[in-house]
């Protein structure tokens, strides 16, 4: 009795390690995808981990043109310019396209605009995209109080986090007596043979007032 006991003690101990390897295994097979998949932003659609309290979310990138992401996103926050009296003025490089997931680059573009709204009360924003490096960047400034880097950074960390994993950065920057300046640099389209040089391109970008 007691040999059977310890026979089938023993064995049950190996099934355990076997059952936890299996499962180390799978969990490091996991890990592996979402880094392959973290790696190839051009897959039609990616489920990927946003970190700390943000859900898993799936993008489906495509090429969008700038200059009609940007008027929709002013659009949205039009009623929020003139609570605020802002000042709109944009710059948008003629026939420029980006690559990214449509609703998360509204997103992206609302959380930046409306950060940048709130702390120019009463002052002016500029909007400005072109192409910067070979990335298509957009760039807010506004002309209000100097804000606090980190509190700043804080604000927009769910915008910067949602930028990374589709491959773009987040860039913020507090002059010292007034003044911010948020850019936001993603992929270009992804069909794109080659980025387009000064002389393929109008030295005048599009310069319109927004309401």
């Amino acid at each position: 009795m007691a040999s059977a006991v310890g026979l089938f003690g023993a064995g049950w101990g190996l099934l355990t390690g076997l059952s936890i390897g299996f499962l180390v295994l799978l969990g490091w097979r996991g890990r592996q995808r979402v880094v392959i998949a973290m790696s190839a932003p051009s897959s039609p659609a990616q489920k990927l981990a946003r970190h700390g309290e943000l859900p898993l979310m799936t993008f489906e990138s495509r090429e969008l043109d700038v200059e009609q992401e940007v008027a929709g996103a002013l659009a949205q926050l039009q009623e929020l310019a003139h609570l605020h009296r802002i000042e709109l003025q944009v710059a948008v490089q003629p026939q420029l396209a980006m690559w990214a997931d449509p609703c998360a680059l509204q997103q992206m573009l609302l959380g930046v605009l409306s950060q940048a709204m709130e702390r120019a009360d009463g002052a002016a924003i500029l909007v400005s995209a072109g192409w910067h490096g070979g990335r298509v960047q957009v760039v807010v400034m506004d002309d209000g109080p100097a804000g606090d880097h980190a509190t700043l950074s804080s604000q927009l960390r769910e915008v910067a986090q949602c930028t990374a994993l589709q491959g773009g950065t987040l860039e913020i920057e507090c002059r010292k007596l007034s003044g911010n300046k948020v850019v936001l640099r993603m992929p270009g389209p992804v069909a794109q043979a080659a980025v387009p040089t000064d002389a393929d391109v109008s030295d005048e970008p599009a310069m319109h007032g927004a309401p």
